[in-house]
Order: structure tokens, then C-alpha cells, then sequence
């Protein structure tokens, strides 16, 4: 039998996602904990307020770190990243992780922050080496990788705003803790899957669908950069007429983009679930632009962009790399469906209680919805992770 701890480092993915998995389900219990008031606030740690950072900078990027350290090389026609350079980005993922979330469940600032630390070292590692693998490219004479440039842009951004976030557990001034929040999702998780989607999809649909007609114009990548910045900054600003506008300029390229890749014939399961998770962008910046209106509806739109589309882009393009470097098919299984729906139906929830004004029941159901929902899937992953492939492969 091959040892559970070598095998999690045969590939970059394998590490990182198991971090991602088992922080996930770690920190979405310690919140539905924490909302359900089952265990008494003792230390001076600031809970509620961690909940996004937590979300944001230490979840999603131990998944996108294992996306793109696989990607990163392949999309530039470069030699994989060797093991020994991706596990020591890997171990401090899964070290910082850990500490971080004990300090959540243990409501002591110093682990998490140290946690926080060494995840950030991690983080800096790792944007050394994806862009080493840039600057390999360019001086081999190679056309620009708009893609990994726009990956590793939005990674600089991230662990500035992971930055903030340690700045804000030093003094618990607001304002860092606001400004990493705004940059998190403006900057770092929706221009990373963004890019992503406008690499993969087309990508996905041509391979798995016939007759289907390829979109994908390097102008699109850039506009929705200009948007998203122009929405960071008029948040950051406080100017609504500069964050509503971009809003409803994302709006409408994320709504023209739905309309260009949707296919017209029959579609396999992981493109579908990729597609009808991306419905959640024009949501969520409409209701952004309705919130600057002066519409009531509180943390709706920050919910439908990162919870509805982006653990639903998450769900379905871990479960196409999990398969897909395990020797397994590549299909949505039961347990991929189970977590795919339940965050549909979290993400309903979610939106609900914003318009209800945050009840605190709500906000705890749709918390437990979400961990119930995905356990099986978290689950199932893990195990694979830790087993080698089954067809036999190196990976």
C-alpha cells in the first residue's frame, strides 16, 4: 500500500487541494458554530469579521495554488514544477492552514496569526515560482501568456490584501480589514476565476462538444480587468457612481460571455455545472448596481459573486482535476451533483437573509446547509488525494 504522506505530493494539485478540503470543511463549521452561538466567544478575536478573510485568502487560494501550479507550466509549453519546489509552497499551504484555523476554533489571535504568516510566505513562494515560468517563456522568444499574467497579477494582489489582513489582527483598525476585503474579491478571487474561465471554458466546450465555435478574444480579458479594478476603487473610494457603473459593465460582458459559450447540443455534465455556475456573475453585479441604487440588500451581492460563483466554479473545476489526475473519468459524480446543488441552494439562502437584514438563524441554516451538503464531496476528494492513481500513472 503507497504511503498516504508521500502520495499527497506525486502531484502540485494534491497537496494544496486537500488543504483546501479540509480547511473548507474545518472553518465552515467553526462558522456554523459561531452563528448558532454553540460555544461562548472567551478571547478577543474577532469572529464575524474573519469570516470573509478566511473564505477568501486562506480557502480559495489553497485551491487556486494547486490549479495553477499544475496549469501554470502547461500553458506556456514548459517542463512541469518539480516536487521539491511545489511541496515547499504546499506544506506551508497546508502548515498556515492549520494554524489559522486552530486559532479560529480556538478564539486565540496568536496561532492565527501565525498561521496567517507562514501562509503568506507560502503564497510569496509560489508567485516566485509561477513567474519564473513567465519570464521562462519570454526569454525563449515565446508570445505572451495573457492568461498567467492576469493569474499571477490577481496573486500579487491577494497576498497584498492578505497583508491588510494580518496589518488588521495588529491594531484592529478597520480600515485594513475593509481594504483586504474589497481587493480579496475585486482583485484576487473574481479576476482569478475569470481568467480561468476564459481560458478553460471554450477550452472544455471545443473538446467536449461538437460543432461548437470557439470564443475567446484577448480584449475581453482585459475590459473586464478595467471593470474590476474600476469597481475595487469605487468601493475603496465610497463613490457609488464608480463601482455601480463598472458593476453594470461586468454585468453585461459576463452576460455576453454566458450567451457566446453556451452551447447549442448536447453538453456533459462538468461543462454544464461550469456554465450554470457562471450565471452567478451578471447576478451578482446587478445586484451590485441595485445596492448603489440605495436598494436595501446588504451583503447579496458580495454572496452571489463569491459563494454562488465562485465555489460553483470551484466545484466543478477541482472535480475535473481531481478525475482528471487520478485516472478517473472525467463526469460529475453523486457526490460532485450533491455539493454542486447545495451551493446553489446556500447561495439562495445567503441572498434571503441579506434581504431579511442578516438574521442570525438564516445565516446559521444556510452555513449548515452548505457544510452538509458538501461533506460527502469533501469527503470522497480527500480520500483520493491520499491514494495513488488508479490507472497505474505517475501524478
Amino acid at each position: 500500500m503507497a504511503n498516504p504522506f508521500l502520495v499527497v505530493f506525486a502531484a502540485p494539485h494534491r497537496l494544496p487541494f486537500l488543504t483546501g478540503t479540509l480547511g473548507l470543511t474545518a472553518i465552515a463549521a467553526w462558522w456554523v458554530v459561531h452563528l448558532a452561538e454553540l460555544s461562548p466567544q472567551t478571547g478577543d478575536l474577532p469572529a464575524r469579521l474573519l469570516h470573509a478573510p478566511a473564505m477568501l485568502l486562506i480557502i480559495y487560494p489553497a485551491f487556486i495554488f494547486g490549479f495553477l501550479l499544475t496549469v501554470f507550466p502547461r500553458w506556456m509549453n514548459q517542463t512541469a514544477l518539480s516536487m521539491r519546489q511545489c511541496g515547499i509552497v504546499s506544506s506551508e499551504l497546508a502548515l498556515g492552514t492549520s494554524a489559522f484555523a486552530f486559532g479560529l476554533w480556538t478564539d486565540w489571535l496568536a496561532p492565527l496569526q501565525t498561521g496567517l504568516v507562514i501562509f503568506s510566505a507560502a503564497w510569496a513562494f509560489a508567485l516566485f515560482l509561477l513567474g519564473a515560468t513567465i519570464r521562462h517563456s519570454a526569454k525563449a522568444g515565446k508570445r505572451p501568456c495573457w492568461h498567467a499574467v492576469s493569474a499571477l497579477a490577481a496573486l500579487i494582489i491577494g497576498l497584498l490584501a492578505l497583508v491588510l489582513v494580518m496589518r488588521f489582527n495588529s491594531t484592529m483598525d478597520p480600515l485594513p480589514l475593509r481594504l483586504a476585503n474589497i481587493l480579496a474579491l475585486n482583485g484576487f478571487v473574481l479576476p482569478v476565476f475569470l481568467t480561468v474561465a476564459h481560458r478553460m471554458v471554450p477550452f472544455f466546450a471545443g473538446s467536449a462538444v461538437k460543432g461548437y465555435k470557439l470564443w475567446r478574444p484577448g480584449w475581453l480579458l482585459a475590459a473586464l480587468w478595467a471593470l474590476l479594478l474600476a469597481r475595487g476603487l469605487g468601493e475603496a473610494l465610497m463613490v457609488p457612481g464608480l463601482s455601480g457603473s463598472a458593476s453594470a459593465g461586468l454585468a453585461a460582458l459576463t452576460s455576453l460571455m454566458i450567451w457566446k459559450w453556451w452551447p447549442r447540443s448536447a453538453t456533459p455534465g462538468l461543462l454544464k455545472v461550469l456554465l450554470w455556475g457562471f450565471i452567478w456573475a451578471p447576478i451578482g453585479f446587478v445586484l451590485s448596481v441595485l445596492a448603489t441604487l440605495g436598494l436595501p440588500i446588504g451583503l447579496a451581492p458580495t454572496h452571489a459573486l463569491a459563494l454562488g460563483f465562485g465555489m460553483s466554479l470551484l466545484v466543478a473545476m477541482v472535480t475535473r482535476v481531481t478525475h482528471g489526475h487520478s485516472g478517473r473519468p472525467l463526469e460529475m459524480v453523486p457526490t460532485a451533483w450533491l455539493a454542486f446543488i447545495t451551493v446553489q441552494l446556500a447561495t439562495a439562502l445567503r441572498i434571503a437573509a441579506a434581504l431579511k437584514g442578516e438574521t442570525q438563524s438564516l445565516l446559521a441554516i444556510t452555513a449548515l446547509v452548505l457544510i452538509a451538503g458538501m461533506i460527502a464531496w469533501l469527503a470522497r476528494n480527500a480520500l483520493i488525494y491520499i491514494r495513488p492513481r488508479l490507472d497505474g500513472r505517475e501524478g
